[in-house]
Parts: C-alpha cells; structure tokens; sequence
C-alpha cells in the first residue's frame, strides 16, 4: 500500500514538471494531478501560514496554465457561479479609472483583494474535471483538528504557542476570528458527513466525523471563539436541522437547539465573557466608544455612510476606502478609527468604492453561489455553508476581502461548484448512453 502510494506522488510531482514527452496524454495527467496537489497543500496551510498558502496558490495558477484548454475553460466561464464572480471583478478593474483622487499604488492595494476571486472559476473548470476535490476538504479538516488540539495545549501552556497574544488565550497562530471561521466551517461541514455516513452505513466514518465535530465546538465553546460566530454559528446548525430533518422535524428540533446553547453558556464562562464584553462595550458613553470595537465599528459605519452618500452611484473607485478614513481622521481630532483601512462591514466597504453598482454586484454573486448549492448532498452543503458563513461573517468584518477568510471562501465555493458540475455532466452522459 505505502510503495503504490509513494509512487502515485512521485508520478504526480514529476509529471508536473513534464512538458512534452511520447506518452503526452499521461504527463497531461500528470501535470493536471501535481496542480491538484497545491490545492490540497494550500488548504493544509491556510490556518497556519499566509506565506505558504500563497505560494502554493501561484503554483496552482501556474499548474493550471500548463494544463488548460482554452476552449474548454472558456465554456467552463459560462457557468453561473463562474459568471458572477467574473462581474464582481470586472466592476473593482473598472474603478481603478474612475478613482482619480487616489494614488495609483492605493489603486492597485485596492484591487489585490479582489484577485482572489478569480480564484473561483479557475477551481471550477479544474475540478469539474476531477474527483479530488474531497482531498481538499480532508486537508483542511486534518489542518484545523491538529490546530484544535494546539489550541487545547497553549490554553494551559502559553510559552508553547507560535504567536503569543495576552488578549487571544488559546490561540497559537493567527487570531481567534480566523480560528474560529476555521472550526466553525469544518464542524458544520461534519455534520452533514456524519449524517450521510450514517445513511450509507459507514460507521467509523461517522463515528470519527461526529468526533472531531464535538471537539471543535468544545474548543470554540470553552477555549476562544469570535463575538462573530456566536451570530452565524446558530443560523449555521438551524440551517442544518432544517435541510436534514425537514420542516416538521425541523420546528421539533428547535426548542432542543435552544436547550443545548442555554445549556453551553451556562457552563462556558468563555462564552458569558464574549457576549457580556459585547454588550458592555455597546453601554460605553459615546466619548470613549473608540477605544472599543464596538465603538470602532459604530464610528466606521457611520463614516462610511457618509462617503457613500457623496458618491452613491459608483462610489470613489477602486482603493478609495483607506484614503479616505485617513484623511477624515487627519481634518478631525475625534476618535482614533481613521487610520483603519475599512469599515468592518464587507457591503459598506463595497458601496464605498464602487457604489450602488458595487453593492448589487456582491449580493448578486452571493445570491447565485446560493442557489448554486441548493441541492442535496455533502457537497452542496459544504459550498452552502462556506456562503452563509461568509454573508452572515461579513456583517461585522470584510471577510471576503480579508486574505483567510476570502480563500476559504474562494476553495470551498470553487471546489463544491467544480464537483457538482462534475457529477452533473456524469448524469448527463449516463442518459444519453
């Protein structure tokens, strides 16, 4: 078993690097198998390193363009989720003309964000064309499990974590927000695993599933978790109950849902603490506000609204939201939230730059990716979560903007949509037969 494997990743990183060759259709293969392989690898990496999950996106990038056909690809962008991706895109290179009060760098650090997103149908062509997309999602499982029992370390041992914070107990790399999007998207993605498992008979599948799920939402629970998860987590797991037991069950199901999170915050001081901080933070005299987030978030909202009202159309352009909260802060002497670069809030960051126009572009690319994943099975329900997640996330944060949650984002919707195109096409190829 472990010569077979040895050898299928041998052929694999080799046959990336195979240009031409007699056996041409196999280096193809190849090539397209070791382009798969940054994927996965940028999906391990993702909780842990920036650096290495970016690296391993360009080599992807670069992987794809020694394997795709350009006719093939091009009919792949016709897809709808491909489609709305490539509008949100359009309009951020389009607002780089428009942003004439704005330096061209501050142009350009305004746009790099928005590349990910190409990252969309790129994925979608890729992996319609594969079956390995799961390896992916297993990655970054496998990734956050290990961080999960890293977090349970450091909570009792600080001096063991990567990156010490005095605020952020229990988290050794990156933040709490970051860690807990992580945790939170795979939990959800377990249940629906375990569901199917369960269904199909595959016990110890379920049984592992089912575990690793419970002992992330204990670390969320008990070790740290974001104020923002404490808002999507629930629509989260009454979403799920919802698509998996059916309306009558559903409304059965939901007084036991409302026991269980009592049940948690009464045991969880951690949790007392977030949402406590929260409200206190909100209770602080307007003169102080800034030097709380909430009071941060209050003052941003209400800055950005006012940008957006001296351009509502198509907002200042393209990089236009930093320079702006500078240059607000420098002509006022009030609370020290100038010198953020957004507002906090993925829609008012849009309607900043690009207006009206921006803001009906992002909620039609959420919309479609929605109705993308409208279908049964693991695989809609993981494109569906990572939706929800982001929408309900981007209330409070940039979140698709922001660089982790963007690319989890980017790979769970790309990957999902990828797959079901793929067994889409299976379907159709059966009946014609």
């Amino acid at each position: 078993m472990y010569s077979v494997i040895k050898r299928e990743l041998t052929d694999a990183w080799l046959g990336f690097f195979v240009w031409t060759g007699p056996n041409r259709p196999l280096a193809q293969a190849a090539r397209q198998k070791g382009t798969e392989n940054f994927a996965i690898i940028a999906a391990a990496a993702l909780p842990w390193s920036t650096s290495v999950a970016s690296s391993c996106a360009l080599a992807f990038l670069i992987g794809f363009l020694t394997t795709v056909k350009p006719s093939a690809f091009f009919c792949s962008l016709k897809q709808p989720a491909s489609m709305a991706t490539l509008v949100l895109c359009l309009l951020a290179l389009l607002g780089v003309l428009w942003a004439v009060e704005i330096s061209w760098p501050e142009r350009l650090r305004g746009l790099t964000p928005m590349g990910k997103l190409l990252g969309i149908p790129i994925l979608i062509y890729c992996f319609s064309q594969s079956d390995r997309g799961q390896y992916v999602f297993y990655a970054f499982v496998a990734s956050c499990t290990v961080l999960m029992l890293y977090s349970w370390v450091v909570l009792f041992w600080p001096g063991l974590s990567i990156h010490y914070k005095s605020d952020q107990p229990g988290v050794p790399v990156k933040n709490y927000i970051d860690q807990s999007q992580g945790f939170v998207f795979c939990s959800s993605a377990l249940a629906a695993v375990t569901v199917e498992s369960l269904r199909r008979r595959q016990r110890a599948i379920a049984v592992s599933a089912v575990l690793i799920a419970a002992a992330l939402l204990a670390n969320l629970a008990f070790v740290n978790v974001s104020r923002t998860a404490l808002v999507y987590s629930p629509v989260l797991a009454a979403l799920f109950a919802y698509r998996y037991l059916g309306r009558r069950k559903f409304w059965i199901a939901c007084p036991f849902l409302l026991a269980v999170i009592a049940g948690l915050w009464v045991i969880s001081p951690n949790l007392q603490r977030k949402v406590s901080a929260a409200f206190t933070e909100y209770r602080v005299p307007r003169t102080e506000q800034g030097t709380t987030s909430v009071g941060q978030r209050l003052e941003l909202w209400n800055k950005s609204m006012e940008f957006f009202k001296t351009a509502p159309i198509i907002g200042h352009g393209t990089g236009s939201a930093k320079p702006l909260f500078v240059r607000d802060a420098g002509r006022q002497n009030s609370l020290s939230t100038g010198i953020i670069g957004n507002p906090h809030n993925q829609t008012l960051l849009f309607v900043i730059q690009w207006g009206f126009v921006g803001g009906l572009a992002l909620y039609f690319m959420w919309t479609v990716h929605l109705l993308t994943f409208r279908g049964e099975g693991v695989v809609a329900w993981i494109g569906l979560v990572a939706v929800v997640q982001n929408i309900l996330s981007s209330l409070f944060n940039s979140h698709l903007s922001d660089f982790y949650q963007g690319w989890l984002y980017v790979l769970a919707v790309g990957i999902a949509a990828g797959t079901i195109r793929k067994t889409a096409n299976s379907q159709k190829k059966v009946c014609r037969a």
